[in-house]
């Protein structure tokens, strides 16, 4: 009985960590709705995410990386967090957080097609391909519903959060490539800083009427954002990753889109139809299939040990991480 504890636990932290991410989506919304603009907002949470995991990681002591590796983190903190931002908190203007999160559970399809050309020994063979199918069949049947069947105010919006996916999908596969030992808490901190000058040059010309009153909604949309998904969220999430390894920990994909959708409909109060639970319902079984028959016979080098409780992430061979393996599994 002992013996299973910690496993319990971990699942249990594994749990929280898909309802802490899956919720972002419906915040990230009900921010907007309230008010904020959607570039602005982006930018000042991903400002203050910045300095706090930055805090974080200099406060317990994560080993810094050197300054090219830094370096990378920060080249490819325009991929996987500030295109991948801008296009996520302009199509939730007129996309609930519901399907965003849904839109966005299809991103390990995209991982998978990038990863053939670039990354050496990623296959999916015949079965990995029919959950591919599946999958984008799900996605498809989301962004272009049937007639009576209203999703989103204008497709522009479901566009939008799929361009974002396929941003930190390509992001993800180079970083993968660039960084096979996995990101740390310091690396996330350069990815929110890039991404915060990023929005900052594009503001002007996106939005150049910026707003964030400083309403209730808007600050606790903020605010929840800042220390829940991104600080609460890395730290269990690398947490977990040097616990459990990084195919249990990624399992998390699972989770988020399912939180969002219990999050944004019992809270936020976000219109949930039929509809989009067969299209999240293709979406999770092509990734069961395309997780279980994807293979990378490609390995790379052991990490050096970690002391126990390091919150940097850690990695074993390249076939340890599945196809899901999203460094950047939150909005």
């Amino acid at each position: 009985m002992a013996e299973s504890d910690p496993d319990r636990r971990n699942l249990l932290l594994l749990v929280l960590v898909g309802l802490i991410w899956g919720s972002a989506y419906p915040v990230i919304r009900f921010g907007i709705v309230d008010g904020a603009t959607p570039v602005f907002f982006a930018a000042s949470r991903y400002a203050l995410s910045a300095v706090a995991i930055g805090l974080l990681a200099a406060v317990t002591r994560v080993a810094r990386p050197t300054w090219r590796s830094l370096g990378v983190s920060g080249l490819l903190g325009l991929p996987i967090v500030g295109v991948y931002g801008l296009l996520l908190y302009l199509g939730e203007a007129s996309t609930s957080g519901n399907l965003a999160a849904i839109l966005i559970a299809g991103t390990p399809f995209l991982t998978a097609l990038f990863a053939l050309p670039i990354l050496p020994g990623e296959s999916f063979g015949r079965w990995g391909a029919v959950g591919l199918v599946v999958g984008f069949v799900g996605v498809v049947i989301l962004v272009v519903p049937p007639p009576g069947v209203v999703l989103f105010t204008t497709v522009w919006g479901p566009i939008a959060v799929l361009g974002a996916a396929v941003s930190v999908a390509f992001g993800t596969v180079l970083l993968r490539r660039y960084r096979p030992h996995g990101e740390t808490l310091w690396g996330v901190s350069v990815q929110f800083l890039i991404a915060t000058l990023f929005l900052l040059v594009a503001l002007p010309v996106v939005e150049p009427h910026p707003a964030f009153p400083l309403s209730t909604g808007t600050l606790f949309a903020l605010g929840y954002l800042v220390l829940l998904p991104s600080l609460v969220g890395y730290s269990l999430y690398f947490y977990l990753h040097h616990r459990i390894g990084p195919a249990r920990a990624n399992l998390v994909a699972y989770v988020n889109p399912v939180a969002a959708v219990l999050v944004g409909t019992l809270i936020f109060a976000e219109p949930f139809q039929l509809w989009e639970l067969g299209g999240l319902a293709l979406i999770i079984v092509g990734l069961a299939v395309l997780t279980k028959f994807r293979r990378s016979r490609a390995s790379v080098p052991a990490p050096p040990p970690r002391k126990d409780g390091d919150l940097g992430a850690s990695a074993g061979t390249r076939a340890d991480r599945p196809p899901t393996d999203l460094p950047r599994s939150e909005p």
